[in-house]
């Protein structure tokens, strides 16, 4: 089960990470931003919204790579018998979710407080908030798995 589990945190490390660097840099933001085609939005309004979206989003997804990581490792302490390095990375895998909450609350709050109309429950806010439970449901499993 140990090497199962293993795979899963590299692969899901790996595509957070990819994720990330792709929100920061202000590609794929169609993940966390529905662009309104209507004429009511000027376009260069919605590329700065979408970008801000994004980097608070690239930073969640950092942190679920901080987390996932360290899951990593501490799985990777259990299964080679090496206690110190589990006992390490489970307190580094605590630290990492502590700033996964920090940053997704970071994110809601920067989503309430924004004075676009179109930011209250609407389809940008659907987008990113499915974004980010996608990411609390996977930590939750690998936490649960591991």
């Amino acid at each position: 089960m140990g090497l199962l589990q293993i795979f899963f945190a590299v692969i899901f490390g790996c595509v957070s990470l990819l994720v990330a660097f792709q929100l920061m840099n202000g590609k794929c933001l169609q993940l966390v931003y529905k662009y309104d085609e209507s004429a009511n939005y000027q376009k260069q309004q919605q590329e700065a919204k979408a970008t801000e979206i994004a980097k608070l989003a690239s930073a969640v997804t950092f942190a679920f790579f901080a987390t996932d990581a360290s899951l990593l490792f501490y799985e990777l302490g259990q299964t080679m018998g090496v206690p110190d390095l589990a006992t390490t990375f489970s307190l580094v895998c605590d630290v990492a979710m502590v700033a996964f909450l920090i940053t997704v609350v970071r994110l809601y709050v920067k989503l309430v407080g924004s004075k676009d109309p179109k930011a209250k429950f609407k389809s940008s806010n659907v987008r990113v908030t499915v974004f980010v439970l996608v990411q609390c449901v996977l930590l939750s499993l690998m936490a649960v798995a591991f």
